[in-house]
This record gives C-alpha cells, structure tokens and sequence, in this order.
C-alpha cells in the first residue's frame, strides 16, 4: 500500500502560492521543522518573492525526482544520475541573472537549503573569478568604490601578493 502524499501549500511575501510535496518542502531545514511542529497546510515565506520561491521549488523538486529515483532505482545507476544532476544544476543557475542568484542566494540560506546555498555562492565565485580586476569586479556588482585614490593605493601597495 502506498503512503498518501502530503501536499503543502507554500505562500510567497507577495501571496504567490506554491502547492508542493512534503518531500520537497523537507529539502529546507527550516521548513521541516515547521511541518513536523506544525498540521497548518499552508506556510507564510515573508522573506522571498514568488518569483525566488518559485525557483527554490524547481530546485527542489528536481532534486528530490533525483533522490527517489536513485533511492528506488538501481545502485549502479547512481553515478548517471549524479552527472544528470550536475548537468542540471549547471544549466539552471547559469540562466539566470546576478540578480536572481543574488534573491536565491539569499533565500537558500533563509530557508537552510544547503544544495541550492552551495550552488548559488558557488556562482557568485565563478562570476568573481572571471574577473580580470578588482575595477570589474565593482562594475559586475554594482560596488561604490568609496576610496580615495590615495586610500586605494595603499590597499593595492599592501595587497600586491594577490595581483601577482
């Protein structure tokens, strides 16, 4: 006989609702604790838009898809799916904008999704690495350089092991 799914409805800052799986709301620390206190069918996320919560339950779903199919699956198989996986990690947060991985960045770590936290620092890394300087760096992200060009100077004078 198979368990009934629990489904959950999940309520953006703005009042976008998301009707999700309890397995995918589980994926967030924070959530399954509040699902394991609590028997409301229905969470406020005052801290996320609709349009980042919609994002952190894409991430979700396609990570627990991965999980049951793995776990349900053949151990042998593992390994592809773990590729899949990446491929699809990879492909999800390279299309999106600065801004967004920043909205999600910020809502992984709210909603203590270790994955999704770790992939969108790990974007952020990657956009920083590609930088050739510490002038595109501010340009990608918008940074106000507020050094005077003697302070800034000075910075780069004692800094210089990192520009070599």
């Amino acid at each position: 006989m198979e368990k009934e799914k629990k489904m959950i409805t999940l309520k953006s800052s703005d009042d976008v609702s998301f009707e999700v799986d309890e397995a995918v709301v589980v994926q967030s620390q924070i959530l399954s604790h509040v699902v394991e206190d609590c028997t409301a069918p229905e969470y406020k996320i005052e801290e996320v838009t609709g349009k980042t919560l919609a994002k952190v339950v894409e991430y979700c779903k396609n990570h627990v898809a991965v999980v049951v199919v793995v776990d349900g699956g053949d151990p042998s198989s593992s390994s592809s799916d773990d590729d899949a996986l990446k491929k699809w990690d990879a492909e999800f947060i390279t299309q999106m904008d600065l801004s967004t991985v920043y909205d999600l960045l910020m809502a992984a770590h709210y909603l203590d999704i270790k994955g999704l936290f770790d992939l969108t620092c790990q974007r952020v890394a990657d956009v920083i690495t590609a930088c050739k300087d510490h002038k595109e760096i501010r340009a990608t992200f918008d940074i106000v350089n507020d050094f005077t060009p003697e302070e800034e100077a000075e910075v780069l004078k004692e800094n210089q092991w990192a520009f070599d």
